[in-house]
């Protein structure tokens, strides 16, 4: 039986972005089961149903592929947080809806704690110049969503709060996957389970503290 996605050869522009496409949808898939940094590129090109080679033609690395995955993920987190806050002014309010939302997408969680570690290397200069992009207007939407609620803040403040919100987000992740020698000793010794952290409780308190703290803070620019 021929892979559903073992095209051959796109010769064309649309043929290239459906190609593109089939990978990334591919590895976004095998996500749901594998961690980040576990999925490799033979696996990804097994999956899709192309060889190795192939597979590079469309992106130049597995680093290329999840970097415009995130990207994806995290555009998808920002439709539905822009849909969630709508009505909503209370800044605990809005921790609690950014902190579900989070919480609701471990792909994006995942991708997003791996990202200036792990996916920002073995990149080209032009491919991490497009992802920055994205990084960018990423973030401008980020904080004309939220940063209204915050009064008259300095330029300054608000890169500080949708830096601070990505820190929150990699950060909580990572520090609430515990390894399964971790997570045994959680379970053995009561008075270690204090360190284990419940993920969209902890975002959701940093990003109140986060929150709060840019709407009382002085505002300057530097």
């Amino acid at each position: 039986m021929t892979h559903p996605t073992a095209f051959r050869r796109a010769r064309t522009d649309d043929q290239r972005a459906e190609r593109r496409t089939a990978i990334l949808e591919t590895a976004l898939g095998l996500l749901q089961n594998t961690r980040v940094a576990d999925l490799t590129l033979n696996e990804l090109a097994r999956a899709v149903g192309l060889a190795k080679s192939n597979v590079l033609r469309y992106f130049e690395s597995r680093e290329a592929v999840l970097l415009e995955l995130y990207d994806r993920e995290y555009t998808s987190w920002l439709d539905a947080l822009e849909a969630e806050l709508a009505g909503v002014e209370d800044l605990e309010a809005v921790a609690d809806v950014m902190a579900r939302t989070v919480a609701e997408r471990p792909i994006f969680c995942d991708l997003c704690a791996s990202a200036p570690g792990v996916l920002e290397h073995n990149v080209s200069a032009d491919v991490a110049a497009a992802y920055k992009r994205s990084a960018v207007a990423n973030a401008e939407r980020l904080g004309a969503l939220v940063l209204p609620r915050l009064g008259q803040i300095s330029r300054a403040s608000g890169i500080i709060f949708v830096g601070g919100v990505n820190l929150i987000i990699g950060g909580v992740w990572a520090n609430s996957q515990p390894s399964p020698g971790m997570a045994a000793a959680y379970d053995a010794h009561p008075e270690l389970r204090a360190m284990r952290l419940d993920l969209r409780f902890a975002v959701r308190e940093l990003l109140a503290t986060l929150l709060v703290g840019v709407a009382t803070r002085t505002p300057r620019d530097p």
